[in-house]
């Protein structure tokens, strides 16, 4: 690492904001240990990172509502990653020399975690990561990083075998940009599909050269009757009027990067009925949860997924510590290893030795005129009704 870029981190690391959660009660407790968050939380992504933030802040507070005399209460603290790998680095070592803070929430983006992995590990940090699907994430052979979203690879296959094989179709596509997102997706999709006797490709287009007319052309040309569509909306939904202007008129699937109601917005009547999968569940189709919500509800101006994720990893590393009573980091990364079972706010979780959740799911979803209307999961837990 640059020396600049290091020292940029640890100025931006000694500069960030140490929250303490609301403690119900007055008086010492037995103890106080601290959770670290690190995301961004300025530039173009802090509104994102702050979610994050939010949602851990949340889940502590609810925590030391709920905690006796006895108990441990936490504290919160953010560290500014600005979705830079060097000062990210910076921000664990920083971490790591206040001996309450015990695990780590973060980061926000793919690259970023990625490429603080060594770091988390080497000062033995349990991270629970919130919102990346990246399937490197998991795949560099580290023991101390557990991922709460399903995996993109994870995903597509979970989707062909849901959805899909109850779709009549005679030739399918999956369609992608190049790039971070998307492909995985797609990949995962056509091995399931195939598996599943289905007669389907894919199409990777080019993200720098790309040309929704030129490349809608070439699909109709093909003559399919479903399109799976594996990427973000802001890259791969200006091909949809193309679609519909070379003379598509069959069905679509939808990755998770076009659950947004701008999607409706802009391409709801050419989409149609199109099914599009989220990781996060329907919160309000949740029984268990209902108390917690409306108190997070009343913590917040709205429930967003990253909201919920940064709520969920905080209730994983409570739930570890105090089942095994950690009180250091190396502790809890122990406990994580060997804890069990989770249920969070966003489904109960059990992580293989990889870190991805040992039983993955996905939320599907239907665009019905303005909204997203739920359809079903793709496995049945009992968890969402």
């Amino acid at each position: 690492m640059k020396r600049g870029a290091f020292l940029a981190g640890i100025a931006a690391a000694a500069s960030a904001t140490r929250a303490s959660a609301q403690v119900p009660f007055h008086g010492p407790a037995a103890r106080q240990l601290t959770i670290g968050v690190n995301v961004p939380l300025s530039g173009p992504l802090g509104q994102y990172g702050l979610q994050v933030v939010d949602g851990v802040r949340a889940a502590i507070d609810e925590n030391n509502l709920l905690t006796n005399l006895s108990g441990t209460v936490y504290g919160l603290r953010q560290l500014d990653d600005q979705d830079s790998s060097a000062v990210s680095a910076g921000n664990v070592s920083i971490a790591a020399a206040d001996a309450t803070v015990i695990g780590m929430v973060g980061n926000l983006t793919a690259r970023v975690t990625l490429d603080t992995l060594t770091e988390y590990a080497n000062d033995g940090f349990a991270v629970v990561v919130p919102s990346v699907t990246a399937v490197a994430l998991t795949q560099r052979g580290y023991h101390n990083v557990y991922r709460l979203p399903t995996r993109d690879d994870v995903a597509g296959r979970l989707f062909a075998s849901t959805v899909f094989r109850k779709q009549p179709s005679s030739f399918a596509l999956a369609v992608t940009l190049d790039g971070a997102y998307g492909p995985d997706v797609a990949r995962g999709f056509v091995q399931q599909a195939r598996t599943d006797r289905r007669n389907v490709d894919l199409v990777t287009l080019p993200s720098n050269a790309f040309d929704p007319n030129g490349a809608a052309r070439a699909i109709v040309s093909r003559s399919p009757d479903y399109l799976f569509l594996c990427g973000k909306l802001t890259q791969l939904g200006p091909l949809v009027p193309a679609l519909a202007s070379a003379g598509y008129n069959g069905l679509y699937g939808l990755s998770d990067g076009f659950f947004d109601q701008e999607t409706i917005t802009k391409y709801g009547a050419q989409l149609g009925p199109a099914l599009v999968y989220s990781s996060l569940p329907p919160l309000d189709r949740i029984p268990s949860i209902l108390r917690q919500l409306e108190d997070l509800r009343r913590e917040v101006t709205g429930v967003t997924a990253l909201i919920a994720y940064g709520y969920a990893a905080a209730q994983v590393l409570i739930a570890a510590a105090s089942r095994t009573n950690a009180t250091t980091r190396y502790s809890l990364l122990t406990a994580m290893q060997f804890a069990g079972s989770f249920n969070t706010l966003v489904g109960p979780f059990t992580f293989n030795a990889d870190g991805d959740p040992l039983i993955p799911n996905l939320y599907f979803f239907k665009i019905s005129g303005t909204k997203f209307d739920f359809v079903e999961p793709a496995v049945r837990n009992g968890y969402v009704v």
